[in-house]
């Protein structure tokens, strides 16, 4: 079945022909709209796989697929679709079981009009959030975050991207700094192409023959033209990653780009001018680079114009849940899987690890993890054999000092144990199931070490 609707549908499943016309009078009558009705759940999901919609009504009672067993699969393979649960039983267990498992909100039979419409706007209100996150990032769509520093910056870099002065984009490596520079081109409504070259270890040489091109004859092996990136670029933008290893050479003659806005291929006497905006990044301190003498100061100033850092993934872990939810989606479907469902202890424990390599290693993480995985869940174990050993920097005192501070001495091995034992449920908010994974441990070994603690 497929829609022709531009606006997502409300989706109702129940197998009571005469309640499933009630509900489309009732959503009809309060302005829903449209409204699909399906009276089974295999029909639903071939459905979603081929529509959007902006809610689900599940009846839990279906023939074929129970709802009770369809509410995982929706939240699986539909994570941001907002379902609404509805049941005969009334059952204090089972309505904390589905909004457990993911369901929005759960309503007992016989439905109450006023209550039925009530859930039905907060369920949607739920969808308009989403639909309002994805109208604010729309320049910036493969950048998923929540975090409010992350969104000022992408704020910015709507403001600058149309100034005509260079861009500066600053962060560590992996933390995408290339998605911010194709942002800053979308943005910047230019209609060329956003061109990018990787200008370390250019010498001054190739660094003019990529960008600017040459005549032919202007040195022995030039047979015949060659156009430039920079030519390739008009009327778009050229993106320049790390730009702190440029050489001084090739320094003079991007500062007169930038400048002038023109540039000289080799072996012509006429300068050629260029509309391309210029964006440039890098992973180093331009400012350390200045002090050292391997930056030319104008150059600097005129590459700080408008300035961008993105902050490293460890300063954001409120992302971190939503870009593993991105990565496993986008690895599932890139490899030819059905999307694996991971434990809940696994955001939890990546939002404790420092990540290095940032962004790209979460990524990285993950798709080993896809690529690995048979069935069941994702395996903590494939992330946590990706971990790199923390780095210790900020530690003031020495791993020994650390101990005797905790411990006010030299701890026993059973104080040790209970301690960690007690921080653990702690950082867990007490599920034992996730404390058992920060200790290496299975959840029976914890249970009978509680035992033993409290006996």
């Amino acid at each position: 079945m497929k829609s022709n609707e531009a606006t997502p549908a409300v989706v109702v499943v129940d197998d009571d022909q005469e309640m499933l016309q009630i509900y489309r009078a009732l959503l009809q009558g309060h302005g829903v709209g449209p409204v699909l009705t399906f009276d089974d759940g295999e029909t639903l999901v071939l459905y979603l796989r081929r529509n959007e919609a902006a809610l689900v009504v599940l009846d839990l009672a279906l023939p074929t697929v129970t709802g009770r067993d369809l509410l995982p699969r929706l939240v699986e393979e539909f994570p941001h679709l907002p379902v609404l649960i509805i049941t005969g039983l009334a059952e204090v267990g089972q309505a904390v079981s589905c909004m457990r498992a993911g369901a929005c909100d759960y309503l007992l039979k016989p439905i109450d009009n006023a209550l039925f419409l009530a859930a039905i706007d907060r369920a949607l209100g739920l969808s308009e959030d989403e639909n309002r996150l994805r109208r604010r990032r729309m320049p910036f769509p493969d950048i998923v975050t929540e975090d409010p520093q992350m969104l000022r910056l992408m704020k910015r870099a709507q403001a600058v991207s149309h100034t005509g002065q260079p861009v500066l984009i600053t962060g560590e490596t992996g933390v995408g700094k290339e998605l911010f520079a194709e942002a800053v081109h979308r943005c910047s409504g230019k209609k060329g192409a956003m061109v990018t070259v990787n200008v370390a270890g250019l010498d001054d040489a190739v660094f003019s023959d990529t960008l600017f091109g040459h005549r032919k004859g202007a040195f022995t092996s030039a047979q015949e033209n060659r156009e430039g990136l920079i030519r390739k670029a008009a009327g778009g933008t050229l993106f320049l990653d790390e730009i702190g290893d440029l050489r001084e050479g090739a320094q003079v003659k991007l500062l007169r780009l930038i400048q002038e806005h023109e540039y000289l291929p080799l072996g012509c006497d006429v300068a050629a001018k260029t509309d391309a905006g210029i964006v440039v990044a890098t992973n180093r301190d331009l400012k350390q680079l200045l002090e050292q003498g391997k930056l030319r100061e104008d150059l600097y100033y005129r590459l700080s114009c408008h300035r961008l850092h993105i902050p490293p993934l460890r300063e954001r872990q409120g992302d971190i849940p939503l870009l593993l939810e991105h990565f496993v989606t986008l690895a599932s479907r890139q490899m030819g899987k059905k999307r694996p469902w991971y434990p809940s202890e696994l955001p939890r424990l990546l939002q404790r690890y420092h990540f290095p390599g940032n962004v790209r290693e979460l990524q990285a993480m993950v798709y080993d993890a896809v690529a690995l995985h048979e069935k069941g869940p994702l395996s903590l174990a494939a992330f946590r054999t990706n971990m790199s050993a923390p780095s210790g920097k900020g530690l003031t005192v020495e791993g020994h000092e650390i101990v005797t501070v905790i411990f006010n001495g030299f701890p026993s091995i059973k104080e040790a144990q209970s301690h960690l034992i007690s921080e653990a449920l702690r950082m867990s908010n007490g599920n034992q199931g996730e404390a058992a994974t920060l200790l290496g441990i299975s959840r029976q070994a914890l249970n009978n070490r509680l035992r033993r603690r409290s006996a």
